[in-house]
């Protein structure tokens, strides 16, 4: 087995966990702003953002990923005549791919922020952005979360489907090497051993996150409520 994770063997693995995690990063921040963009278009009184919107969503969240991946690597160029590296379409592809599925959670996280709240900014006299920054998107935030923590968690596995317009990320990293070694057992046993270590670490981080967003409402809703006093009348 030391024969097999020879230093040069190790520093592959490790540029391909790199280009993995990039990915998944890249990904997932681009994606979380075409969400919001998405999700916000859904929310809107105007038709035709609403349209808009519902037609990316439903596009990106009903065609395999694999199959996007391909249109844009070997469909757009013929389509624009313009050919983007294999990376960037990679990152592009994933991004689209996550922001269709991060609107709905957004949508979602925010309507069921209680209604109370944005008839409350409404009667503070609040504009419509100040009540979406301060009001809404902060509680939305905390609901969101879960939700965010798993796509993400998927979004870290289905990185390993760039490998098929050839960016080198983990999986065809790990590919080349048992091309060249004749060990496919130990290589892709040890590729998913990475893939784990991610992936908890990752629900690690996002459970954290969750617990230091609900702490203020667990303080609230533990904190000591005033007794009520209650006068008698004289007839009582």
């Amino acid at each position: 087995m030391s024969q097999l994770f020879t230093p040069d063997v190790l520093r592959a693995l490790w540029q391909g966990t790199r280009l993995t995690l990039t990915l998944t990063l890249l990904a997932s921040v681009f994606g979380l702003t075409l969400g919001m963009i998405a999700a916000l278009g859904r929310l809107s009184r105007l038709w035709l953002l609403r349209t808009l919107a519902g037609i990316y969503i439903e596009t990106f969240r009903g065609t395999p990923l694999l199959v996007q991946l391909f249109f844009l690597y070997f469909g757009l160029p013929q389509l624009t005549h313009v050919t983007l590296p294999a990376y960037h379409t990679a990152v592009l592809g994933l991004s689209l791919f996550a922001g269709a599925y991060a609107a709905e959670i957004i949508r979602g996280s925010l309507g069921a922020v209680p209604r109370g709240q944005l008839e409350a900014a409404r009667a503070l006299g609040l504009p419509a952005s100040t009540t979406l920054r301060y009001v809404l998107v902060p509680q939305a935030t905390r609901i969101a979360i879960p939700a965010l923590g798993n796509q993400f968690i998927g979004l870290l596995k289905d990185s390993s489907l760039a490998s098929v317009i050839t960016v080198t990320e983990l999986l065809l990293t790990t590919r080349g090497l048992v091309s060249i070694t004749y060990q496919p057992l130990p290589l892709y046993f040890a590729v998913g051993v990475v893939y784990f270590v991610l992936s908890n670490a990752a629900a690690r981080l996002f459970a954290l996150i969750e617990r230091r967003l609900n702490r203020p409402y667990a303080v609230a809703v533990a904190a000591p409520q005033p007794p009520v006093i209650t006068t008698l009348t004289d007839s009582e």
